[in-house]
């Protein structure tokens, strides 16, 4: 979002002229273990590392919480399908929990979906609105629950005054093409928990037990995968988080005066944010689909529904049809798993919110009297 300049250019080329471009030959001083320190500093978490997407970073958490066979994970019916993927893809069971009118998990509708058979919940703070994490955490406190943070649309987000995945028992990041901060693709796990962070670090590279790390894993060691990030990314990252928290200050101050500006004016509701004073995304909310339509027709306007539909969960073609590539790793096909869904039925109350909300683009660098003026003209 924040955009890329000679520093990450000069950072990449760097890299390219040391010969440098995996994270054993940077070693403990390379560009991936730098970024992952004033990641963890940034975020206020004990551990950082960086991995080659979000969805490989939501993989490490739920391999690190020992999600598996017949496990039910909660997870927020507004997201992308790599949060529910991570679960099925480990033959656990995906449930979708409706959000409310703030566009994130309803902690209401969190604690009746919770069976005993639930082993985790997975809150997604999107597009840069956090989820309310106090009554979040309460709910999950009180039955047990580890809670994941996918802050993959919130990279440098705050929860009053908390870095958003930070609260959680561990959060994702995403660092692809559309996120807050960029290096093409990747992600990062974070995490207070030294054994959380061991398990995660296995998971992420098979060859982790004949590499050196700033520490030493304290585990045994396990079969893992490979979702290593590369030098390359681990120096964009460097370099872009340099920029992450001027610019968020920048978009703030823009969207605290579009939201100014649109309450002066009275014609259109603000969607509730779970931390205002922090905001970086804006929304306006009509009481139904039917009022939002009336005015849409007027302004050419479209809802979250219709504008995003590959983060509407009816979309999502493999979790609709319940298929993965054996039958016999379904989770869907199991006893547990047969009353999962993903129809219209499985989240009604997220499918009416979303379509009758609309995002409003506020321009994180755009001069503040045009700002003024595009709330105006809305």
């Amino acid at each position: 979002m924040f955009g890329i300049g000679e520093a990450e250019i000069n950072a990449v080329a760097d890299t390219i002229r040391r010969g440098i471009l995996t994270r054993f030959q940077g070693g403990t001083e390379g560009y991936l273990a730098r970024s992952e320190r004033a990641l963890a500093e940034k975020t206020g978490v004990k551990h950082a590392l960086m991995v080659n997407s979000g969805t490989s970073a939501l993989m490490c958490a739920m391999v690190a919480l020992g999600i598996g066979k017949g496990d039910e994970v909660l997870i927020s019916a507004y997201t992308w399908i790599s949060t529910p993927l991570a679960p099925m893809l480990l033959q656990a069971i995906p449930k979708l929990v409706e959000v409310d009118e703030s566009l994130t998990m309803d902690p209401d509708d969190l604690e009746r979906k919770i069976t005993p058979r639930t082993r985790a919940i997975v809150v997604i703070h999107m597009a840069n609105r956090p989820c309310d994490m106090a009554r979040i955490m309460a709910v999950a406190e009180r039955h047990g629950i580890p809670v994941v943070e996918d802050a993959c649309q919130a990279v440098g987000g705050v929860y009053r005054g908390r870095r958003l995945g930070s609260i959680g028992r561990i959060g994702c990041f995403s660092f692809n093409n559309y996120k807050n901060i960029s290096c093409g693709e990747g992600g990062a796990i974070l995490t207070d928990d030294d054994e959380l962070f061991d398990r995660a670090r296995l998971w992420h590279d098979a060859g982790t037990f004949v590499q050196d790390y700033d520490a030493p894993v304290k585990i045994p060691f396990f079969a893992g995968q490979d979702y290593r990030a590369s030098e390359i990314e681990g120096a964009l990252i460097w370099e872009q988080l340099k920029r992450l928290d001027p610019g968020l200050a920048m978009l703030r101050e823009r969207v605290k005066l579009a939201t100014d500006v649109i309450q002066q004016e009275g014609k259109y509701q603000i969607a509730p944010h779970r931390d205002p004073e922090s905001a970086a995304s804006l929304a306006i909310q009509f009481e139904t689909p039917e009022e939002f339509a009336r005015v849409a027709a007027k302004k050419n306007w479209k809802n979250i529904h219709d504008t995003a539909g590959r983060h509407v969960y009816t979309n999502w073609t493999p979790l609709v049809e319940k298929r993965t590539y054996r039958d016999d790793i379904n989770p869907f096909l199991t006893e547990a798993g047969r009353n999962a869904s993903f129809d219209a039925d499985a989240a009604p109350r997220t499918l009416d919110i979303l379509k009758r909300t609309m995002y409003v683009d506020v321009p994180w660098d755009a001069p503040l009297a045009e700002i003024e003026r595009m709330m105006r003209d809305l």
